[in-house]
């Protein structure tokens, strides 16, 4: 039965998924690597996940936003201004959780975005209708988001989507239902799997999705349901960041989590401990800077 709530709420989705676009090309020539930075900022949005990518063209992705619209004007919008950036190219959602695009709310509403991409999952919550009614009276153009789905990026650095596919979206399943994306930008590589867990990273694995990357941004917070040893065995990373708020009641990061990237040998950095967590990249090498 569809509720009068949830009634608007469909029609918003499907609006914005009739308008979605195929594919954006750019006219901008490729920078090789090695001749530009790829900046990826973590940034410290409490309990919460927000990320924040410049390419070596200049070409800005957010991807979530934190759980309240006030980080807008806190810590999105600061570091985008201190970039120099006006505008956001793509303003991507990973899933419709409140703690990852409440923040996303207060950026369309008061910076500028060409382009959203989400999966379009229906969600029943205020926020969420909020989001989805600010893209369609803005008029910004939305790509629905699919496993190999192209998403218009600077071409000196390779984007894949490995999550979700259509069934992981048609359920209500928000979590394992999460944009997955890998950047790689010559011998460096990103993982960032929003709230991906274990039926999510199997699912990659199966479909034979090449998840070996240089920097791994933990599923869910660091969540035991998001990794284990056997999962960081496949991705294989350098460097684990970990998105959580300091004290938070679910408990993330979560021992286990913790146990098995000690075991690994694998340098871990957690934004409540160290603020806003910025790597950058020449294509063969990174840097880790922290800004509490």
């Amino acid at each position: 039965m569809i509720t009068k709530r949830l009634l608007p709420l469909l029609l918003i989705v499907a609006l914005l998924l009739v308008a979605c676009i195929p594919t954006v090309t750019t006219s901008t020539p490729p920078i090789p690597a090695g001749q530009g930075t790829l900046t990826v900022a973590f940034l410290d949005v409490g309990q919460g996940d927000s990320t924040l990518i410049r390419s070596p063209n200049g070409t800005i992705m957010l991807i979530d936003g934190g759980r309240s619209t006030a980080l807008a004007d806190q810590v999105i919008i600061p570091q985008l201004k201190a970039w120099g950036a006006d505008h956001v190219d793509v303003l991507l959602l990973t899933h419709p959780d409140a703690d990852h695009i409440t923040g996303l709310v207060g950026v369309l509403e008061s910076y500028p975005v060409k382009l959203v991409a989400l999966t379009g999952q229906v969600h029943s919550t205020k926020i969420y209708e909020r989001l989805l009614t600010d893209v369609r009276d803005k008029k910004i153009e939305a790509l629905k988001v699919r496993v190999g789905t192209p998403i218009p990026f600077d071409p000196a650095v390779k984007l894949e989507v490995l999550n979700p596919d259509d069934a992981a979206v048609q359920t209500e399943d928000t979590n394992n239902a999460s944009i997955v994306i890998k950047l790689t930008y010559g011998q460096i590589s990103f993982l960032l799997p929003g709230d991906a867990e274990m039926k999510a990273n199997q699912a990659m694995l199966d479909r034979g999705a090449d998840v070996h990357s240089t920097v791994l941004k933990l599923g869910h917070h660091g969540s035991r349901t998001s990794t284990t040893v056997d999962w960081l065995k496949q991705v294989s990373p350098q460097i684990g960041i970990i998105s959580a708020g300091a004290d938070n009641s679910y408990g993330h990061p979560h021992p286990e989590v913790i146990a098995a990237l000690k075991q690994l040998g694998i340098q871990y950095i957690r934004t409540d401990e160290h603020g806003t967590i910025t790597i950058t990249t020449e294509g063969a090498t990174t840097h880790v800077t922290n800004q509490h």
